[in-house]
């Protein structure tokens, strides 16, 4: 005898090969009737609308009137929404995307009355293994998820403790029918005895409990207002007698909270395609919207929060809810659908134009806090070089300065900076209209120019600025223009012969040959998946050929082209008729004193049905690759099921197993520890390349990024890779033209040769790479440099320093994010993360200039005697309260 847990929902996709406007014309009929009929009857004791809050405001939108009515309801624990904002994509975000989007949702939900404590993911496409550590940071102790999970290799029980590489443990639950389980359940003995019952001994057997839980809900279906008398006769009829109730998540987790006593431990990611399709290759779908994201989140934590925060510490306005606005719709784009590009074209024209809305919000707000800034230290022409580091900033900073000079020069307090010109271009300066006494009048503007620069600079203040003056100079050194085949700095050289490139670390003289090309194969797949065509064999890069060189000091750079002969779709690939031309540019960029070789490559696609790979090589054998995800990294084995003629994984899996894998940012490939020779290692560090493989060779591995996939349908039968139905929506073909990407676009990523792939030497490199300085001219020669600058705004006066910094950290650790305060005015919250395998105590004294610090989880939520102790792969969070920006205004706090 058992009790069966029925848990009444609905699975709301907010967008799919439907737009979001589809789903809120669905929305105000079935989420009306939920209403309704929870209200009419008592017996139907609780519904869970999906475990988003998002759904619920775009609702609320349309129908304000019945807000009163659904807090109610919310309140009393009868609808339950929440804690997402929208179900997210794991893999393809940031995990800073991931906490806010948690953040967002349980405050929009508790507003309402009650956001539900469960972490319910039950259609996302595999689940990262760092999720307990984002989940706990929220306030939420378990997991309540269908895909990614194999029995054989992973777990024996469907419930169990997951813990995070951060040390987290969280209870988890499996679905292990999914979802849409008990979806439309009635009580006609047939369907009972032959699906239902089945289903649910299943469920027993696997749990091993005296309760078991199982879902009655699908696809944006309506609520069922018969469930109550259906389960009532499906108890009548259960042979084992078994009870089955209408129940919520919520008592569920409670009761697997009372009986975890011998509950078994996993550690790792849920990511095996073993009963459940996860899409593995979906890291590369729709690169556009995936490229764009990142940008944003990037500018979001990178530029826009660190300027806030700075603002806030001095009294100056800042609007942070335009802020609020922005990562809200960026978040709309991470449901595992939405973010996964797996839509039709009308969707994701959607998706593109809310990401391309919250762009312009984060840097039309951005030029306003740094123009209020500057205002404020500024005088007419100097320079702000901001530090968006936890520790000072000494090395190059990319600079852009207009003038009236000829040659300039930078100054720190009557000292002259190492400069270099990189372009100096003249702008006219046109003509402005003056109102006189007889009309408008036409008054001429001297032409000036527009430099960028290459600075070398010491000791830029720790997440703060300093000031430099802009003066004349006699000359400039400048980046020199040429033909020169090689480039280097004072740890890498670089150079082409015959067609390839060869790198060369300078300290250890490790050497790689050549080092990059290009990789073209048919894509028979979807909008879902990568499928090689059948009989097809990969395409290879023409020799490089050198463009051009730029050589200089603090900067050298160099452009180069590659080729490669195509078919243009897959009937010409079926005919072998290769008569199309990819071009790639390819731009490397070294800087005086970083280990990074900066590759960026653009390209304009033309043609269709196809995948496009850059294959880096090695001087390394491995067996492992190394990603990173949120505050931690993974160790994944090369190539893991052999699938073809040694086994017949069709039988086992329900796509192929291949080790395509996906990265939060950053691979990396190691020697093997039985290798006798000196230890090394290659990172390379991505900006929106989500997807990668190891490929082994004769000699030595390659790391294979996915550059892209373009292909035109949303679902496709019968894939190579993934046999049976289309995935989706089953035996409709939906057109998606706009999925073969036949666009410009542009690949950046940074390779690096390392001794070893510790996650701190990944996130050092990455640090280097990401968190570039920037910098902002207090001027009035050119106002369309940002996006608001020729608009007029009134700025109070704030005294400001030449020189700040919020603050200094002096032990190993990482920024995550430094944001402004949810819930205070006059707050700050600090997120740090350790990447040593060494807990480490943070020293509380280093933020005396505080009135007060406290250690909060990532909801701000405080936390009752915690420790400033950071494990290994765990972040901290500190609330700061009342910024002072100098001891002495500590008092006034």
């Amino acid at each position: 005898m058992a009790k069966v847990h029925v848990i009444p929902h609905t699975h709301w996709d907010r967008e799919w090969y439907f737009t979001q406007q589809d789903s809120d014309v669905l929305a105000t009929y079935n989420f009306t009737k939920v209403i309704e009929t929870l209200e009419s009857q008592s017996s139907y004791s609780c519904y869970h609308l999906d475990g988003q809050s998002a759904i619920v405001e775009d609702y609320l939108k349309v129908m304000p009137h019945m807000r009163e009515r659904m807090a109610k309801l919310v309140s009393d624990k009868r609808l339950f929404i929440g804690p997402w904002y929208t179900q997210t994509d794991t893999f393809n975000v940031a995990g800073e995307s991931i906490i806010r989007n948690l953040k967002y949702g349980m405050h929009v939900a508790e507003q309402l009355g009650h956001s539900m404590t469960v972490g319910y993911l039950p259609d996302t496409f595999g689940h990262n293994a760092q999720m307990p550590t984002l989940f706990k940071g929220c306030g939420i102790d378990n997991i309540i998820f269908w895909r990614g999970i194999d029995y054989d290799q992973q777990v024996e029980r469907s419930n169990f403790f997951w813990q995070s590489p951060g040390g987290d443990n969280i209870l988890a639950y499996n679905l292990v029918h999914g979802y849409g389980a008990a979806k439309n359940i009635v009580a006609e003995p047939a369907h009972l005895d032959n699906k239902i019952f089945p289903m649910v001994e299943k469920i027993k057997a696997l749990a091993g409990l005296d309760e078991v839980l199982i879902p009655s809900g699908g696809d944006q279906v309506n609520i069922d207002p018969n469930l109550p008398e259906t389960l009532a006769k499906a108890t009548e009829r259960s042979t084992a007698g078994d009870t089955y109730v209408i129940s919520s998540m919520e008592d569920y987790v409670d009761y697997l909270r009372q009986n975890s006593s011998d509950f078994d431990t996993y550690q790792g990611e849920f990511k095996i395609p073993r009963y459940t399709r996860i899409h593995k290759t979906i890291g590369s779908v729709r690169y556009d919207i995936k490229k764009l994201n990142f940008d944003i989140e990037q500018f979001l934590l990178k530029k826009l929060e660190l300027v806030t925060a700075i603002a806030k510490a001095h009294g100056i306005t800042v609007h942070t809810e335009l802020i609020d606005i922005a990562w809200k719709k960026i978040i709309e784009c991470h449901a595992h659908d939405s973010m996964g590009g797996c839509n039709s074209d009308a969707t994701n024209a959607d998706i593109m134009h809310r990401l391309k809305q919250a762009e312009e919000i984060c840097h039309g707000l951005y030029n306003l806090i740094v123009k209020d800034i500057a205002s404020q230290v500024c005088d007419e022409g100097e320079v702000m070089v901001f530090n968006n580091r936890i520790k000072p900033y000494s090395g190059i900073v990319d600079i852009v300065v207009f003038s009236t000079l000829a040659d300039i020069t930078l100054e720190h307090n009557g000292q002259a900076v190492t400069t270099e010109l990189v372009k100096r271009d003249t702008l006219d300066g046109g003509k402005v209209i003056e109102v006189t006494k007889d009309g408008e009048k036409e008054v001429p503007v001297p032409p000036y120019y527009r430099f960028e620069l290459k600075a070398k600079l010491n000791d830029i203040p720790a997440l703060g600025y300093q000031t430099f003056q802009v003066c004349e100079a006699g000359s400039m050194a400048k980046a020199q223009n040429g033909t020169s085949a090689q480039i280097e700095n004072d740890r890498l050289h670089l150079s082409l012969g015959n067609g390839e490139l060869v790198l060369t670390d300078k300290q250890s003289g490790r050497t790689i040959s050549n080092l990059i090309q290009f990789e073209n194969q048919a894509d028979d797949g979807d909008s879902y998946d990568f499928s090689p065509l059948e009989g097809d064999t990969p395409l290879y890069s023409q020799p490089l050929s050198l463009i051009g060189s730029q050589r200089g000091e603090l900067m050298q750079q160099m452009t180069l082209q590659s080729r490669i002969l195509v078919p243009q779709d897959l009937e010409d690939r079926r005919q072998g008729d290769a008569n199309s031309e990819i071009v790639f540019k390819l731009t490397f960029t070294l800087h005086h004193g970083e280990r990074n070789l900066q590759v960026d490559i653009d390209t304009i696609n033309h043609v269709k049905d196809h995948r496009v790979r850059v294959l880096i090589n090695s001087d390394i054998n491995t067996d492992s690759s190394v990603s990173t995800l949120p505050f931690a990294t993974i160790e994944r084995p090369i190539a893991p099921v052999l699938f073809g003629a040694e086994e017949n994984w069709r039988e086992r899996f329900r796509e192929c197993p291949v080790d395509i894998e996906t990265t939060e940012g950053a691979v990396a490939i190691a020697n093997d520890a039985d290798d006798k020779q000196t230890d090394r290692a290659l990172i390379i560090n991505g900006r929106g390349i989500k997807e990668y493989q190891i490929l082994k060779t004769d000699q030595y591995d390659r790391i294979a990024l996915t550059l892209f996939k373009a292909v035109g349908y949303l679902g496709k039968d019968e894939l190579l890779w993934r046999p049976g139905r289309a995935s989706g929506i089953n035996n409709t073909v939906v057109h998606t033209p706009d999925a073969q990407l036949q666009q410009s676009m542009r690949f950046s990523f940074a390779i690096a040769m390392a001794e070893s792939t510790s996650h701190q030497a990944i996130r050092e490199l990455e640090t280097e790479y990401l968190n570039q300085p920037f910098s902002y001219q207090r001027q009035r020669l050119n106002s369309f440099e940002n996006r608001l600058e020729r608009f007029q705004v009134r700025f109070d006066v704030k005294p400001m320093s030449k020189q700040f910094s919020l603050l200094n950290i002096k032990e190993e650790l990482e920024l995550s994010s430094l944001s402004y305060s949810f819930y205070e005015n006059n707050a700050l919250v600090l997120r740090l993360f350790n990447p040593t395998e060494q807990a480490i105590t943070l020293d509380m004294t280093q933020f005396d200039n505080y009135a007060d610090v406290a250690i909060v989880n990532y909801r701000e939520q405080l936390i009752a005697g915690a420790e400033p102790v950071v494990a290994p792969n765990n972040t901290i969070d500190l609330r700061l309260r009342c910024t002072a920006a100098t001891p002495s205004d500590k008092e006034n706090c």
